[in-house]
């Protein structure tokens, strides 16, 4: 009997481990089971809110593609008004522009003509005014040099211009200007700085006589005012009076204001000698000069050597000829300005006239 039980316990525990087995194999196919449950749901769940958006979007998609055609139409609605209103304006406003634009075009034209036409009769007024400043500076100033450069900067201005009509304008000048250049050209300030000089120099030539003569007692001593003046003064002039004996010269005794007077008179004649040398005045510049000369050989001593100086440069005065021959330089400018007037009278007849 025991052995029967021995024999037994085994057969029950492996029943039991058996049982136990299954417990546990049908455990975790349960396990399994409510997990894949629990997938399969919570994918049910996202499927469904995915869809639940989609809709979502779906319609509100909707909604905005009916705004969108709406906002269409109205855009196609105004954009077909525009195109009739323009289709009605247009051709008229085409004709308008057109019209406007050969008028504007016309304007053009005209005044680059216009431009054109008065530059080149600006370039010939500069080129007259030159012109007009020569024969000023040269027959109302007698100034050689600066009428030279005038017509010189006219010739240039007349070369760049390259214009053809203006050719017997540019013979005339080139002989106005050749005749210019063989003009005697003095140099006035040059002389009149000479003259300066001399006029400084006055005071140190000395007189030849160097004794005084007596003061003739006057009989009318006790004349007073203007009568004594004159008497005084009649007195000095005929103690000044030069008496020639033998062909020589006695040259007179000079008290001593006198010799004051006799510088002084000397003086007078060299500036008036240089405000003829300034005025052109030929005549009165010789007239002066030797005047001068004359005085100094007849009252100062010859032997001294300022004396000999002062002598020897009046003598090279004497021998310019302050006021040459000027030639005549208007035939130049007279051709210019019959050319200008030409010119501004055909631009006057081609400009256009207005019409009523």
């Amino acid at each position: 009997m025991s052995e029967m039980s021995s024999s037994h316990k085994p057969a029950a525990a492996e029943k039991t481990a058996q049982k136990r087995a299954a417990a546990e194999r049908g455990n975790g196919r349960g396990a399994r089971y409510a997990l894949f449950t629990i997938v399969v749901l919570a994918a049910a769940a996202s499927g469904y809110f995915v869809w639940h958006s989609l809709q979502k979007n779906q319609q509100q998609l909707g909604a905005d593609a009916a705004s969108v055609r709406l906002q269409l139409d109205a855009l196609a609605h105004r954009t077909e008004q525009l195109e009739q209103q323009v289709g009605e304006a247009l051709p008229g406003n085409i004709q308008t522009l057109q019209t406007q634009q050969q008028a504007l075009e016309d304007s053009l034209a005209q005044l680059r003509s216009e431009v054109a036409g008065g530059s080149r009769i600006w370039d010939l007024e500069e080129i007259a005014t030159l012109l007009q400043i020569a024969n000023d500076r040269l027959h109302l100033e007698k100034e050689v040099a600066p009428s030279l450069a005038a017509l010189e900067a006219a010739d240039r201005h007349l070369r760049d211009l390259k214009n053809p009509a203006l050719l017997e304008v540019r013979r005339l000048l080139a002989e106005e200007i050749t005749a210019l250049r063989s003009t005697a050209n003095p140099d006035i300030v040059g002389t009149a700085l000479t003259l300066g000089a001399l006029i400084q120099g006055i005071d140190r030539l000395p007189i030849a006589n160097t004794s005084f003569a007596e003061q003739p007692k006057s009989d009318t001593g006790t004349e007073q005012g203007w009568r004594g003046v004159l008497h005084d003064l009649w007195e000095k002039i005929k103690s000044m009076v030069v008496i020639q004996r033998h062909g020589g010269v006695d040259r007179p005794l000079l008290a001593p204001d006198e010799r004051y007077f006799l510088r002084q008179n000397l003086r007078l004649n060299l500036e008036a000698a240089r405000i003829a040398l300034l005025r052109r005045d030929s005549q009165t510049y010789r007239q002066t000069l030797r005047s001068a000369a004359e005085w100094i050989a007849l009252y100062f001593d010859n032997d001294a050597p300022a004396t000999a100086g002062a002598l020897q440069e009046l003598t090279s005065l004497l021998q310019i000829d302050i006021a040459p021959s000027l030639p005549d330089i208007s035939g130049s400018l007279n051709a210019l300005q019959t050319l200008l007037d030409r010119q501004r009278q055909q631009k006057i007849s081609n400009a256009p006239r207005a019409h009523p």
